[in-house]
């Protein structure tokens, strides 16, 4: 059975199978990076924090895992490591399940900021290879690893709550039931090595008398030169600096409601199950925004569907602050599919400026942008403890979408040929 689609004459192949290898790596890897943000209500609990000490552990957690993947992404590109998921599986798994049971504040956030970063060395190798099993088809590709991040993610949402009242039926203490979750990371881990995605596919013997289809088999990683920061990403700041604004400004909405709403539903008395469902409705729609966004970005064009989706949102985040509880769930379902609709179509645009650093495009996209709008935690916590109300500070950043739209504008609708993003010379 083969897993490479052919293309048309000339575009490079889709290789199926790895694609959908890379996906399911990167959904395990998401739903380890969402075992404690539905929790944080009972966080709070544990360890008598206020909101602004709310925000800023959300904060060093975020930086941990996003700030390090541009590092571990420069790192996978510069010195052609090809090997690293099963290992950024491995510390995950480890850490993330047995976070419970770390009797104090600061072993606590040492085991979150561990298991951290075996997230953020998983993102740039997952997102390098999910971009070249892609092949002539990028955004849509994105799209379906993006996905897969995003089903992890929201699947943690409710299983995490899970896990915890689990552990307490059996008389643990509050999230050591994530330990309940540790073998199914150790499987993961070991179909991975079985699976190999960083080794390049063997190319398919051809037939007498017929060529094989162009690219078919063949990892472009190695036809490309040595990556330099000097060379293949500081060149490239201009068209990448609106690029790197809407996701910032993206992710900041989105880091928002993901660390307070359920917060905002706790203290309105609902269950930690409804908190969990609160975080699985918000990233579960964007799943399924994700790879609608990445087809109608062929049809329609990257710029459109950038602009559309991000003021389709704010209206849809500030009404499920004031709505009941199934319209709270069904509002933040149909605002995370509008939000981060074309978040795979910007990954696919950073790629596309950065050919020679798959590895460095995806950590900045996916790594660095997050760490960045990470700041935004603290600030709402700030917010909400000067206003004394959380859901006068999340409404404030429901802003944050419409400007990131007005910047978009600038962005272009269709991929640039390459000679038309060549660096300027020197």
């Amino acid at each position: 059975m083969t897993e490479t689609i052919a293309p048309p004459e000339g575009a490079a192949p889709l290789r199926l199978g790895r694609l959908l290898a890379c996906t399911f790596g990167h959904a395990i890897s998401d739903g380890y990076a969402n075992f404690v943000p539905p929790l944080w209500f009972t966080v709070q609990g544990m360890f008598g924090l206020s909101d602004p000490a709310l925000g800023l552990i959300s904060l060093i957690l975020a930086a941990t895992t996003n700030f390090g993947q541009p590092i571990f992404g420069y790192v996978v590109d510069r010195y052609r490591l090809r090997n690293m998921i099963p290992l950024a599986l491995l510390i995950a798994a480890v850490f993330v399940s047995l976070v419970g049971f770390m009797p104090n504040l600061s072993l606590f956030l040492l085991f979150t900021m561990l298991g951290g970063l075996g997230i953020a060395l998983f993102h740039p190798r997952g997102g390098s290879l999910a971009a070249e099993a892609a092949g002539s088809r990028r955004a849509f590709g994105m799209s379906i690893f993006g996905a897969g991040g995003a089903v992890g993610y929201a699947s943690a949402s409710l299983a995490a709550p899970l896990l915890h009242e689990w552990g307490l039926r059996w008389g643990l203490g509050p999230l050591q039931g994530f330990v309940f979750a540790l073998p199914l990371g150790l499987a993961a881990v070991a179909l991975m090595m079985k699976y190999n995605p960083g080794r390049p596919a063997a190319a398919p013997a051809p037939s007498a008398g017929v060529s094989p289809p162009p690219g078919a088999g063949v990892s472009p990683a190695p036809a490309l030169a040595q990556f330099s920061l000097r060379r293949h990403l500081l060149p490239y700041w201009r068209p990448l600096t609106p690029l790197f604004t809407v996701m910032v400004l993206r992710s900041a909405t989105v880091i928002a409601y993901a660390t307070f709403m359920q917060v905002l539903q706790g203290r309105l008395g609902h269950s930690t199950m409804f908190q969990g469902a609160v975080l699985f409705c918000f990233v579960g729609g964007a799943a399924l925004g994700g790879i609608v966004g990445g087809h109608l970005s062929d049809l329609y064009g990257r710029r459109f569907i950038t602009v559309l989706t991000l003021l389709l949102s704010p209206p849809l985040l500030y009404f499920a602050l004031h709505a009941p509880p199934l319209g709270v769930l069904v509002l933040l379902f149909l605002a995370g599919a509008t939000l981060r609709g074309a978040e795979s179509v910007n990954i696919a645009q950073t790629q596309d400026l950065l050919p020679n650093g798959m590895s460095t495009a995806s950590a900045i996209s996916m790594g660095f942008t997050w760490g960045i709008a990470g700041f935004i935690s603290p600030v709402v916590g700030l917010i909400s403890h000067w206003s004394g109300s959380l859901s006068v500070a999340l409404a404030a950043t429901c802003a944050l979408p419409i400007i990131a739209a007005g910047v978009a504008l600038s962005l272009p609708t269709r991929p640039e040929p390459p000679e038309r993003i060549a660096p300027p010379t020197v």
